[in-house]
Order: structure tokens, then C-alpha cells, then sequence
């Protein structure tokens, strides 16, 4: 830019002259902007917007945080926003189905309860077995007043051989005092436990069982013995 500036007596004027840039000050101050807006791209909108952060200014002003914020928001449209009036059914409309969260099987009878009290002398053992459909359930639970070793398992009616058998639970080193749960028959046919004292003194233990079972039956060195077991009151 230059000033040009006259006078006289009589009047005075100036003349503004302005000069273009040059070409190359312009491709100058062009790359200057394309350099800083890069540099901002990718120190601060990368980071702070998307989340990536190739050179690290973005952890180091805590910008990466902001994305990973606006990224949990749950998006909310004006549609589900809104609330919407319950759908109008037809007089006549079937009822919508239940959504299953659980198994359901029916039975042909009520379920029956049993109790037993039991007292083992040093080395005494002895066998509680019911009879269960497969897939009939029984819960139960034992309890004694010192360890037993014991097994829990079962023999189905329809046996590949004569010594088969299935174990379900089985402590015959340490022993427990007691046990709780829920179990289901793979297979039809006896399912129950055998107990043995191997301590010094007398165990005695309650055995109290509640389920689908039609008998039960107990073991205790001679012929098995029928117990019998009521159905729930």
C-alpha cells in the first residue's frame, strides 16, 4: 500500500494506492491456514470427536475422554422419546403369548415328602434310594452332627449290566456334615445316597426330601427295606 499526498495554497489531497499481494505471498499464507487447520484436526477434533489420537495431544488434554462420553449417550429419537398410547386390541383378539423364562413339566401326581432320622455307630453304613421318573425332580437336604463319607448315585431300572451304576456326588476321603439341593432323574430308576461313619463315636444325621418320587427304599447290609413316603399335605 502507498500514500500519495500533495498541497498548495489553496487545497491539499492524498492519494491511496493499493497494491496487490503477490502470487507467492498468497501460495504463502494458503499453506500457513492448511498447515494450522491440519494441525488442529488432529490435535483436538480427532481426539475430542472420534476418538483417534495418532499423536497423543488428545490423552494428554484429556480431549479422548469427551468421545468416549458422547459415545455412552443413548441415542433418543423424537419417536421413542415421546410417549406413545397402548396399543387398541380387538374385542375379540387372542391374548398375546408369555414369554418363557423357565422349564415346565407336568406330572401325573402330587409330589410326595419324606423324613428320615438316622444314627450310625463307628463303621455302620447305610443306603436311602427313591424311585424316580426320568426328568422327575426331587430337592433335598442332610444334615449330621459330624462328617460322613457318602456317595450320591443312582441305578436305572433298564441297567447294561448288573454293576452299573451312576455317581452324582461322591466325598469318601474328608466328608461333610451335610448337603443341600435339587435333582433331576436322568433316567428311570433309584437315585440316593449311602453314608458311612468312619469316625470314633455315634453320627446321627436327618435326611428330609421332597419331589416326584413313587417309593423309596432303604439298604442297610440285609435285604433292602420299603419306606414309606406320603404325599404332600
Amino acid at each position: 500500500m502507498t500514500i500519495f499526498c500533495s498541497w498548495s495554497a489553496s487545497y491539499s489531497f492524498c492519494l491511496l494506492k493499493i497494491e496487490a499481494p503477490s502470487k507467492q505471498k498468497l501460495a504463502m499464507a494458503a499453506a500457513v491456514a492448511i498447515l494450522i487447520a491440519v494441525v488442529v484436526l488432529f490435535t483436538t477434533v480427532f481426539p475430542s470427536e472420534y476418538g483417534f489420537d495418532p499423536l497423543g495431544t488428545g490423552a494428554l488434554l484429556g480431549l479422548t475422554s469427551l468421545s468416549r462420553a458422547a459415545a455412552a449417550q443413548p441415542e433418543v429419537t423424537t419417536d421413542s422419546a415421546a410417549p406413545q398410547p397402548p396399543a387398541v386390541q380387538p374385542a375379540d383378539a387372542a391374548p398375546a403369548a408369555l414369554v418363557q423364562t423357565g422349564s415346565y413339566t407336568a406330572q401325573p401326581k402330587i409330589y410326595k415328602v419324606d423324613g428320615e432320622d438316622m444314627l450310625l455307630r463307628p463303621g455302620q453304613g447305610v443306603e436311602i434310594k427313591y424311585h424316580m421318573q426320568k426328568g422327575a425332580v426331587m430337592v433335598y437336604a442332610w444334615k449330621a452332627n459330624g462328617k460322613l463319607m457318602f456317595e450320591f448315585h443312582g441305578e436305572p431300572d433298564q441297567k447294561p449290566n448288573k454293576e452299573y451304576f451312576d455317581s452324582y456326588e461322591l466325598d469318601n476321603k474328608v466328608g461333610k456334615d451335610h448337603s443341600y439341593g435339587s435333582f433331576t432323574a436322568p433316567s428311570t430308576g433309584i437315585h440316593g445316597w449311602f453314608w458311612e461313619n468312619k469316625n470314633d463315636k455315634d453320627i446321627e444325621f436327618r435326611l428330609t426330601t421332597a419331589g416326584f418320587y413313587d417309593s423309596a427304599k432303604m439298604f442297610a447290609g440285609g435285604a433292602p427295606e420299603d419306606m414309606p413316603v406320603e404325599d404332600v399335605k
